[in-house]
């Protein structure tokens, strides 16, 4: 992607594949895509738009709930948003990102502009590193592959229509990308893991070396106690399915 960014601009495909809300329930998640102009598009859960961007575009994803499954701006509410310099996409990861996650960014707003580059960048770190750390924050999961042929001839516009199965095979991500992918993917799915064994079942994982062997032998020294109930919804937690609009 960084070759071509360099001299010209290019179409880039985006799509938003999924959005965590540990807080919500019941609720229908939308993206709204923009480059920086005065077109925007809609896109909803699976679904792919191109954008024509270049070396200095910043795409902003902005994420809205809604309780029906189409979007509708009325009762749509804003939940967040995450802000993607194309510059600093391009220098470390080349064709793109597949199936990242992303914290949103739920106090700006998405109405105020952007800032400098140096505040986006280090904004869009964040947001990258701290999606699996803190698995109570909102967060969307997307893909964004760079590729330099023709989506739709003639249809070389900042937010270009909805492209089909074929491109999507067409431009599949590297492997350095899907790999990266996989890897953030299993921590991800590892913290989540171990925040729902937090509610349910006590810890008997060594103390820290700080706490020294005294420590231990007194925690040895008493039977361990059983959770006085094993199943989802134990001590507390409230475990909330995902029902987010079809694709």
């Amino acid at each position: 992607m960084g070759n071509t960014l360099a001299t010209d601009t290019i179409p880039v495909l985006c799509t938003m594949v999924d959005v965590h809300n540990p807080r919500a329930q019941d609720m229908f998640y939308f993206c709204n895509v923009s480059s920086g102009g005065a077109a925007t598009k809609v896109i909803g859960r699976s679904q792919t738009l191109s954008v024509e961007v270049g070396i200095t575009t910043v795409l902003t994803f902005t994420v809205y709930e809604c309780p029906e499954p189409v979007f509708t701006p009325e009762t749509a509410r804003c939940l967040g948003l995450l802000r993607v310099p194309i510059e600093r996409l391009a220098e470390r990861y080349s064709s793109g990102i597949f199936q990242q996650w992303f914290n949103l960014d739920t106090k700006t707003d998405p109405r105020m502009p952007a800032g400098d580059l140096q505040s986006l960048v280090s904004g869009f770190e964040q947001a990258y590193a701290d999606a699996v750390g803190d698995v109570y924050q909102p967060k969307i999961c997307v893909s964004i592959i760079g590729t330099a042929f023709e989506v739709q001839r003639g249809t070389r516009q900042t937010c270009s229509i909805f492209v089909g199965e074929d491109v999507k095979t067409q431009a599949g991500p590297d492997l350095k990308a899907l790999i990266a992918s996989h890897k953030q993917q299993a921590a991800y799915i590892d913290a989540l893991h171990e925040e729902i064994r937090r509610f349910n079942v006590p810890s008997y994982r060594p103390l820290a070396a700080s706490q020294g062997m005294e420590g231990m032998s007194g925690m040895m020294s008493k039977p361990p106690t059983m959770p006085m109930q094993n199943a989802p919804g134990g001590y507390g937690f409230n475990p909330v399915s995902s029902n987010l609009a079809p694709a």
